[in-house]
């Protein structure tokens, strides 16, 4: 158990029961620790149990069996909630309160009081760039400018951790960049707060995290920093050849993925030391050579590879 971790899971399961002879898994033996201060995502295919687990780190269900502590305290410890802020994948409002109003209402109810609690209102509304619509009713607002206003909602009692389910969910291209640069914003304010969220989107949480925990059929597959996934040795490149010869075709690059470009064919090479063999290949074979760029492996590739890399070793054992 590491000091540093602000909510950690220790053999986590639980199992529903569907009827009177049959259940489910829906998390088996978890064991999971966030760091705090980071943003970490939680990715995995439906019904790998990330909603349950964030349910159960929230205390809105019990573990069948395990131990979930929140900062220190148990997630079954009213308590341990003092610390979380939540946006919920789709949530709702009174329609008929305004923006500010909905805060103020959640501000009374954390015990804030008036002259700070319009302070606090003004800021986080001002944050979430909903101050032009403070006083409009919520019924007329977007569904990104709902999820901000749950954003707002949840940075309310200054938690220490941020979890948010699936909060690109529904939301347009345009509307998911300006929520990765809300979520961007948050952190950059409060830098030791520590956010975890649920994804199925790989390229925000590409962009947000530095850590991804995989799960699985409810089991944790794949915990590790996004920068290790993704490292310089994992790195692709696309050679642009003008006018190959088939014989360069069929011995040089015969192993590489081609495709047709306007200026001649593109080459996938991976790693710098297959780059650097083909490369003196080419030059040997006199091949005009347009270009070289560096491609990146997208996080899905990684957690592909990783996860891969367990089943064969879980199958070997």
């Amino acid at each position: 158990m590491s000091s540093n971790s602000c909510i950690i899971l220790t053999e986590v399961t639980k199992t529903f029961r569907l009827g009177l002879f049959k259940t489910k898994t829906a998390v088996d033996g978890l064991n999971l620790e966030v760091p705090a201060g980071e943003v970490v995502g939680l990715l995995g295919p439906n019904g790998s149990g990330k909603s349950t687990t964030i349910k159960m780190i929230l205390g809105f269900l019990k573990p069948t069996s395990g131990e979930i502590l929140i900062c220190g305290q148990s997630a079954e410890n009213q308590f341990s909630r003092r610390f979380i802020g939540y946006l919920p994948e789709n949530p709702r409002f009174q329609k008929f309160l305004t923006g500010n109003e909905i805060l103020k209402y959640y501000g009374n109810l954390l015990g804030i009081d008036g002259a700070t609690l319009a302070k606090k209102t003004d800021f986080l509304m001002e944050l979430v760039n909903l101050k032009h619509a403070c006083q409009e009713r919520v019924q007329g607002y977007s569904k990104g400018m709902t999820q901000r206003l749950a954003i707002a909602q949840s940075l309310l009692n200054n938690p220490q951790i941020l979890i948010f389910d699936e909060p690109m969910s529904g939301l347009d291209p345009l509307g998911r960049i300006e929520m990765r640069s809300l979520i961007n914003t948050v952190h950059t304010e409060n830098p030791k707060s520590t956010i975890f969220f649920s994804s199925h989107v790989l390229e925000d949480v590409e962009s947000l995290c530095k850590s991804v925990a995989l799960l699985q059929k409810g089991k944790l597959k794949t915990f590790a920093p996004v920068s290790s996934l993704i490292a310089d040795e994992l790195q692709r490149y696309e050679i642009v050849i003008e006018n190959p010869s088939d014989k360069i075709e069929t011995t040089i690059l015969s192993k590489c993925a081609k495709k047709n470009v306007a200026i001649g064919k593109s080459f996938s090479v991976d790693g710098v030391d297959q780059l650097s063999r083909i490369l003196a290949q080419l030059s040997d074979a006199q091949a005009k050579i347009i270009s070289v760029t560096g491609q990146r492996r997208k996080l899905e590739e990684a957690l592909f590879r990783a996860n891969e890399g367990l089943q064969t070793s879980e199958a070997s054992t």
